[in-house]
C-alpha cells in the first residue's frame, strides 16, 4: 500500500526517498540541462512565486507500476498581473475544425497521426522576468537565493500563452498558413504533398 500511495509533498515524498528522490533528481536535471533556469540572489524589489513538488504515477495496462514520476511547478496565482505576466490566453482549435480536418483527411487518404510534446511549456521562452522559490530539497548557493525562469514553467500564468506563441512562430518558419476560419488550423502545401494541423 505504502508503494502506490502519492506524496502530496515534498516532506511526504522524502519519506519514501527509496521511491521519489530518483524522479525528483531526474527532474531537476533536466530542468537545469535545458536551462529553465539560472540561480539568482533574491531582489528584495521583485515578486517571487512560490514552487512546488507535484508527484505523479504511470501504471501499465496490467495494474502494475510504469515509473514514478515527480514534477517542479510554479504557485502561479501568486503572480502579480503586470509584473511577471501579462497575457494568459491560448487559442484551441474548435472541434468543428477538428472534425473538418479528419473529413478532409479520410477524403484526400490523408495519414492521421498524433504528436504529444514532452514538456511542452520547457520549449517557450519566458516573456517576463519570473523569480520562483527554489525546490525543497534541490536548493543551490546561499539561503536566500532564488530562479529566474528563462524557460516558460508549468503553473505560471502565461504559460500556456507563451507555448502557444512559440508553436505558432515554429509553424509560421516552416511555411504553414493560418486558416481565416480558425486560427488553430493550418496548412502547407509542398509540391502534391498536403499538411492539415490542428492544434
Amino acid at each position: 500500500m505504502e508503494k502506490t500511495r502519492i506524496p502530496t509533498t515534498y516532506h511526504s515524498a522524502i519519506k519514501q526517498a527509496n521511491l521519489w528522490l530518483n524522479p525528483m533528481t531526474k527532474e531537476f536535471n533536466m530542468l537545469r540541462e535545458r536551462g529553465v533556469f539560472e540561480v539568482v540572489p533574491r531582489l528584495r524589489d521583485r515578486n517571487v512565486v512560490g514552487s512546488k513538488w507535484i508527484f505523479v504515477i504511470k501504471w501499465n495496462k496490467d495494474g502494475s507500476i510504469e515509473r514514478r514520476k515527480a514534477h517542479i511547478v510554479a504557485k502561479g496565482f501568486t503572480q502579480i498581473i503586470g509584473e511577471d505576466y501579462k497575457e494568459t490566453y491560448a487559442s484551441v482549435a474548435r472541434l468543428e475544425s477538428v472534425q473538418l480536418v479528419c473529413t478532409i483527411a479520410v477524403a484526400r487518404k490523408l495519414v492521421l497521426w498524433q504528436v504529444d510534446f514532452i514538456s511542452a511549456f520547457l520549449n517557450s521562452d519566458s516573456s517576463y522576468e519570473v523569480y520562483i522559490e527554489q525546490p525543497k530539497g534541490f536548493k543551490e548557493g546561499g539561503a536566500d537565493n532564488i530562479w529566474k525562469l528563462k524557460k516558460t514553467l508549468y503553473g505560471t500564468m502565461q504559460g500556456t500563452h507563451n507555448w502557444a506563441e512559440n508553436l505558432n512562430r515554429t509553424f509560421e518558419g516552416h511555411g504553414y498558413y493560418r486558416s481565416k476560419a480558425d486560427s488553430q488550423i493550418r496548412s502547407r502545401v509542398i509540391g502534391d504533398e498536403l499538411t492539415i494541423t490542428s492544434t
